[in-house]
């Protein structure tokens, strides 16, 4: 008479699998709403740093050249050019593309909110105080706003 021997051999049962398998879809069904919520605002978010840091590149500019720097948004980003009213031909160098463009990264756009287009003396100051608009795809935007003082800062 044969008796039968369990094996030794250690896994998982197919219950085991499938309560695993449903904890993995819950999870996912909690996670993905907040996953496509954050991808835009992070795009925008740094859209926004990226228009920050350029500001900061117009002041810098404005220093070293001893010339002022009016910064004007444009359809593909912004312009740089070195006088007080943003016109004739714009700053071309690192960073730009064959007419002068500054472009954000993600198709981002960026446009005037209030005031005018920020100009930035020799002294690091704002002359011009203005507030840029960045949009992302999504349509969600935020403002990148240069103060007197010549900060440039984002709510």
């Amino acid at each position: 008479m044969r008796r039968f021997v369990a094996r030794s051999e250690r896994g998982y049962t197919l219950a085991e699998l499938l309560v695993f398998i449903a904890l993995i879809g819950i999870m996912a069904l909690v996670a993905i709403p907040f996953w496509l919520s954050y991808v835009p605002s992070a795009t925008l978010n740094y859209g926004a740093r990226e228009l920050q840091s350029g500001l900061n590149r117009a002041k810098v500019m404005a220093v070293t050249t001893r010339r002022p720097v009016c910064v004007q948004p444009s359809a593909g980003g912004y312009l740089f050019f070195q006088n007080t009213t943003c016109t004739g031909t714009p700053w071309s160098g690192t960073g730009t593309d064959a007419n002068g463009v500054f472009s954000l990264a993600n198709t981002i756009t960026v446009s005037l909110a209030a005031g005018s287009n920020p100009v930035f003396s020799q002294f690091g100051v704002a002359v011009q105080t203005g507030t840029l608009r960045v949009t992302g795809q999504t349509g969600l935007s935020t403002t990148v706003t240069v103060q007197a003082s010549g900060r440039v800062t984002i709510p």
